[in-house]
């Protein structure tokens, strides 16, 4: 949650909404280099993953779980990175409000698997472009840090409870108008469960304390979204979503909006995504386009998924036998 420039830290769709004058030129280039950068760090990671794999002499016919991102719906799934692994998620997302206002922005968001229990997080809104009758304006966003926490699983299962602590620090220009210059501070608790079939649904309500300026009290902010995918043949996944947040400025009204698209897995460590928002209230944009890209990039510990599960479980059998 959390709302850099009135806009909520959670829903990647929503948009920015303030200016500075620059060149085409230099906005396409203040989008571009952060990509070209993520991409990098990607491909330079993925070449070097396959030397930190487990050896020979680790437990065999044991794989790491695929790739799951939490982009690009609003809806964050109870699911954490795999211990060990090191998930980054970054993608673009264009919203229009009107014939004369839109906006860009470029969200990354890294994810490590700390324990079998916690997932520790770090992203950002990337860089940010703002443009309406009044002019454009550009730069960095705010910067999140936060942990995803188990609290209750099934047994041998994904976790069923999590919860999601956030804290938006103030980064983005508040001379520019792209930030409050005050800090966020958000906790969403997150559940889901099959249904039918072959279906999914993720539920989500998020509370947040929300800066509006120097010396300026905070608001409190609510989100609540629900997001139902369908398991088809094949690597695609369709989803859709609707969401609702009680408001993003201290004297605004709510946010609601309905979006659609899916995430098309390459591999098991990589994935692509997109879809489209179309707003329901009047402070919701009345349209949204996204994409991105996800990847697990790199075996940070050298001890992950179902080898370090049964590594851990190997020593704790040994220091009771002690």
């Amino acid at each position: 949650m959390g709302r850099p420039n009135g806009r909520p830290t959670f829903p990647p769709q929503i948009p920015y909404s303030r200016r500075v004058h620059c060149s085409p030129d230099d906005w396409g280039l203040m989008i571009v280099r952060p990509l070209s950068a993520a991409i990098a760090l990607v491909v330079l990671f993925s070449a070097y993953a396959p030397a930190q794999e487990p050896g020979s002499g680790q437990p065999t016919g044991a794989t790491p779980q695929p790739i799951d991102p939490d982009r690009p719906d609003v809806t964050n799934g109870t699911h954490i990175v795999d211990t060990g692994l090191l998930q980054v998620e970054f993608g673009g997302v264009f919203s229009r409000s009107s014939t004369t206002s839109q906006n860009l922005g470029t969200p990354v968001t890294f994810r490590f698997g700390a324990t079998e229990w916690l997932e520790l997080r770090f992203g950002g809104d990337g860089f940010l472009q703002s443009t309406d009758l009044t002019g454009r304006q550009a730069g960095m966003g705010n910067t999140q840090i936060g942990a995803k926490l188990r609290l209750w699983s099934e047994p041998g299962g994904v976790p069923v409870v999590s919860v999601l602590p956030t804290i938006n620090m103030p980064t983005a220009s508040a001379s520019k108008g792209l930030g409050s210059g005050e800090s966020d501070f958000t906790i969403a608790f997150l559940t889901g469960a099959d249904f039918l079939r072959h279906a999914h649904a993720d539920l989500n309500y998020g509370v947040g304390l929300i800066g509006t300026g120097p010396n300026q009290p905070r608001f409190t902010q609510h989100l609540a979204s629900l997001s139902a995918s369908a398991e088809i043949p094949g690597p695609f996944t369709p989803y859709v979503e609707t969401f609702w947040i009680s408001r993003q400025e201290v004297d605004g009204r709510a946010v609601v909006a309905i979006d659609s698209g899916g995430i098309y897995q390459l591999s098991p460590r990589y994935a692509i995504d997109g879809g489209v928002q179309a707003g329901l209230t009047a402070d919701a944009p009345s349209f949204s386009a996204f994409a991105g890209f996800s990847a697990i990039i790199g075996n940070i510990t050298g001890e992950h998924g179902v080898h370090a599960r049964q590594r851990q479980s190997a020593r704790r059998r040994a220091a009771q036998r002690r």
